[in-house]
């Protein structure tokens, strides 16, 4: 991992430019002997980890090689990257030798908290400090954590608990040392990991973040454990964490009160009615095309009395619509934390569970909130555990597209035959497929990191 470690060192001299919080945003840039690129006070920390465009950036590849989107342009033209193009028809060489910021940007993430948690120690803890202290290291943890669960998530296989031991994980930066250079490891040893960090977080962070919706608490710690155990299919405790986090912060959007006409009907502020930890994909061209469509087939599951549709989608004519309703109040993708997936969780972890009444109060608790009030509400209703399961994995697709949860759903829901799509492209005169389990689930690693680090390649 040395060039990739090396970059980022380089990225770290420069980069405290882009510090949005910071009142002393030149400190590293002064300091042109790489060995002290250090923080040295509680002040340059926050200034590395204030730093939205490496902290609060999610990868896209994944989001894109979904069925959210379609594409009905021949030759993929919306699509700029040569990795964009390759990731949509999920092809074997996704880079093309160019860069990979769903793996470089992670990395670069872990590499800041690193620095952080190791500048930490040798900073004395004070009464003084002590809270500032605490509220840093778990920042830091919390960070480190979301990034390795997103390159788990796109490099390495769908999770089963009788197969991580042996299953490769990717490798596992703890230190800013850049001569560190860790294998891949097992996916277990990951997820243990970040498990780890999030539970060491728990105790540091304040429970909620009133004005930095950018910086982690204990509610996103809680609600990030909950994505991530559902994504192991360990429901019992994605159900736990979730409800943890519904009992303190409930609220959620009425999209009644939305202008559905608008180009962003969503805006930062009333979206944060229901954010718990901001978070922003990585600027794809994808993301903000104006001929790059929700999938057709997603777009016809909206009922009409369903507002989600029209504060979602914008119709740009010959069959395309575009997604507008961001709760970043921008073209820029939001994929953190919000309490709509915490009561999907809950929702389909009780259904999970046989309690088809809970399951189906937490269903209507959302709906209510995104069905046109100026008719009834036409109140969900369950004959069994399986009919709202359906149910519920319906209306999760629809709240929660382009957030790029959809591809570790498929990853589970593939392992059960009700729930296994196929996926299809139409491209170059040709039809691509993605079945289920298919190998191609799991990302390539950027050839450079194996050539420089000789770690193992995903089987494409």
């Amino acid at each position: 991992m040395k060039i990739l470690y090396r970059t980022l060192l380089t990225v770290l001299s420069y980069g405290m430019v882009l510090v949005p919080f910071s009142c002393k945003k030149d400190y590293l840039a002064i300091k042109p002997d790489q060995s002290l690129l250090v923080p040295t006070t509680l002040t340059d920390m926050w200034a590395l980890l204030d730093n939205t465009n490496v902290m609060n950036r999610n990868s896209g590849l994944q989001g894109l090689s979904t069925d959210d989107y379609e594409i009905s342009t021949a030759n993929l033209a919306p699509l700029v990257l040569a990795a964009e193009r390759n990731a949509y028809l999920w092809a074997d060489d996704i880079y093309e030798g160019n860069n990979a910021p769903d793996w470089d940007r992670p990395y670069q993430t872990i590499f800041y908290a690193n620095v952080v948690l190791d500048g930490l120690e040798k900073i004395a803890v004070t009464a003084g400090n002590g809270k500032e202290w605490n509220q840093i290291k778990g920042s830091a943890l919390f960070y480190r954590s979301y990034a390795l669960y997103q390159l788990a998530d796109e490099f390495t296989e769908p999770y089963h608990a009788a197969t991580a031991g042996t299953s490769l994980g990717i490798p596992v930066k703890l230190s800013s040392d850049v001569n560190e250079r860790p294998g891949r490891g097992t996916q277990k040893q990951v997820y243990d990991q970040v498990i780890n960090d999030l539970g060491r977080a728990e105790g540091l962070l304040p429970l909620k973040q009133e004005n930095y919706l950018t910086r982690p608490s204990q509610l996103a710690v809680w609600a990030l454990l909950s994505r991530i155990y559902l994504s192991m299919a360990d429901y019992p405790k994605a159900l736990s964490y979730a409800d943890k986090c519904i009992e303190i912060s409930p609220a959620l959007l009425d999209y009644n009160k939305l202008s559905a006409t608008s180009t962003r009907p969503i805006s930062y502020q009333n979206g944060s009615t229901e954010i718990i930890f901001s978070q922003y994909m990585i600027a794809y061209s994808f993301a903000a095309s104006a001929t790059v469509s929700i999938a057709s087939d997603l777009v016809g599951l909206y009922h009409p009395n369903d507002l989600r549709k029209g504060v979602f989608l914008r119709d740009r004519g010959n069959g395309i619509m575009t997604f507008k309703g961001n709760y970043s109040g921008s073209s820029t993708i939001f994929t953190g934390l919000a309490n709509d997936e915490l009561y999907l969780i809950r929702a389909e972890c009780r259904a999970r569970a046989a309690d088809v009444n809970g399951a189906m109060e937490d269903l209507n608790l959302l709906m209510e909130k995104r069905w046109n009030n100026k008719v009834p509400f036409p109140t969900f209703t369950a004959s069994g555990s399986e009919d709202a399961l359906k149910q519920i994995l319906a209306e999760r697709r629809k709240e929660l597209v382009t957030r790029t949860t959809r591809w570790a759903d498929l990853k589970r829901l593939n392992q059960d035959v009700r729930f296994a799509v196929t996926l299809k492209r139409n491209a170059y005169n040709r039809e691509y497929l993605l079945q289920p389990n298919d190998r191609k689930y799991v990302l390539p690693i950027p050839q450079n990191e194996i050539d420089d680090s000789g770690i193992e390649q995903n089987l494409r």
